[in-house]
């Protein structure tokens, strides 16, 4: 028998401590638990507690695969998310679900079109993650295509590819390659890759020689990423673009990444793949903790690299300072948002004073992101306005950042200034307390609570 509101959650901590307290390996803790609640198995006690656990009308169709009813609930202007309660949405449902697989697309297709959000884990996973593991790839596709990220883990951190890998869909190697995003199918560019990550430029110079294409086309990934309305960056990379390490595909760079690099520049590298590799290496941490980063950016400014605007504003976003005051002692002119980012507050007035509304707004979001609060102050004197979207992680409002940092000092100032705490970002769909209480910042959340309290008069 089923304890009262079973919880997947509540069950697995359970199975936990009986394997601690009696020595048990968990699976046998696991079945254990399983037994004493009326199942034969764990994982038929898990598919109790989800038969158990009320769900929306939208989110039980698409669970039993009743695609009539699911379409005429949307027609009806049903929310494709579901019902507030419903642990694991309905598009989990569909992908979880024990139906054919032409119907769980048809119900995925149709709550996707509907604005259903493809990366809410309230199910301790997210759509990609069920699909991955039970397939087909097609319904991976659909999900990529809808935006779901790949990137994006479970409650335990594995990503969709572990899913994939764990799972047992029919086209399961096509799945994995699917979601690995750092295999290369081209052996030519598989080699060259290879041979940069080793540091072994002699190696890769002749590579190059005997293929210049290497230098000039890009590796390219599955398609359905490109067909992905959002922005992807290192999407269908340039082989240059790997001396930055970012994303981090190498546990370690090689020492001597500056002479790899150089024997690529002597061989011709396109102006715009230095300038996105000096971006890339100005936000590369694993290039920073490794001494390597000013050499780069160095080697990379010989050659004739420069820093967009874009690049600069990522790489502040990211609190990766010094290789923007690098820039600065080559002769980057300092402007109001590089200022406010450093905290400069001794000569940002007089930027602020005659900087453009854009780029007001600008320092505002690289003061807030850098926990400059007293530069924060003197962009919003300016007329920055709180409610404006960020320039970096620019899904999010100031109001989130200073949640995620959980620093009560900055939430005060924008609220008194006059952010909002109802609007929503646009990747998660969540409140600046929603990010709060989701990553365990305390004081944040019990400030933004305090405010919710104060304004419903209670």
């Amino acid at each position: 028998m089923l304890p009262p509101n079973p919880s997947k959650d509540h069950l697995r901590k359970q199975a936990k401590r009986l394997a601690r307290d009696k020595a048990l390996k968990l699976a046998v803790a696991q079945r254990e638990l399983a037994i004493k609640h009326g199942a034969s198995s764990w994982a038929g006690l898990m598919r109790q507690v989800e038969a158990a656990v009320p769900l929306s009308s939208l989110g039980a169709a698409a669970r039993s695969g009743d695609l009539a009813t699911v379409r005429r609930l949307l027609a009806e202007a049903a929310d494709p998310n579901g019902g507030p309660d419903d642990r694991g949405k309905p598009l989990w449902q569909a992908c979880a679900g024990r139906v054919p697989a032409e119907t769980r697309l048809a119900i995925v297709d149709a709550l996707l079109s509907a604005g259903a959000n493809p990366r809410d884990d309230s199910a301790g996973e997210t759509a990609l993650h069920a699909a991955a593991a039970r397939g087909p790839i097609a319904l991976v596709e659909r999900l990529i295509v809808g935006n779901a990220l790949e990137w994006q883990g479970d409650r335990r951190g594995r990503l969709p590819l572990a899913a994939a890998k764990r799972g047992k869909a029919a086209d399961k190697a096509e799945i994995v390659a699917l979601l690995d995003r750092t295999r290369i199918a081209d052996p030519s560019f598989r080699a060259a890759v290879k041979a940069l990550q080793k540091g072994d430029a002699a190696r890769l110079g002749k590579l190059i020689d005997a293929a210049p294409r290497l230098l000039r086309e890009r590796i390219l990934g599955p398609e359905a990423y490109r067909r992905a309305s959002r922005h992807q960056y290192f999407r269908d990379p340039r082989l240059f673009w790997f001396i930055a390490n970012n994303p981090t595909l190498m546990t370690r760079m090689p020492d001597n990444m500056v002479e790899v690099a150089e024997a690529m520049i002597a061989r011709g590298v396109d102006k715009a793949d230095l300038d996105y590799a000096l971006e890339l290496v100005m936000t590369s941490a694993p290039a920073r903790e490794q001494g390597l980063q000013g050499p780069l950016i160095a080697c990379l400014m010989r050659a004739g690299a420069t820093a967009s605007r874009h690049a600069i504003d990522m790489t502040l976003g990211h609190w990766e300072l010094e290789p923007v005051r690098t820039l600065l002692t080559a002769g980057l002119p300092l402007t109001a948002a590089i200022a406010a980012a450093l905290g400069d507050i001794e000569r940002l007035p007089a930027l602020l004073a005659e900087a453009s509304r854009e780029e007001v707004q600008r320092a505002l979001g690289l003061a807030v992101i850098n926990r400059q609060t007293a530069a924060a102050r003197m962009a919003l004197d300016a007329g920055a306005d709180p409610n404006v979207f960020l320039p970096v992680h620019s899904h999010s409002l100031p109001l989130h950042q200073a949640a995620i940092d959980d620093n009560v000092e900055l939430l005060a100032l924008l609220v008194a200034r006059g952010a909002r705490t109802d609007i929503a970002d646009t990747l998660w769909g969540s409140t600046p307390l929603g990010w709060a209480i989701h990553q365990g910042k305390t004081r944040a959340r019990a400030h933004l609570e305090g405010l919710r309290r104060e304004r419903h008069g209670s």
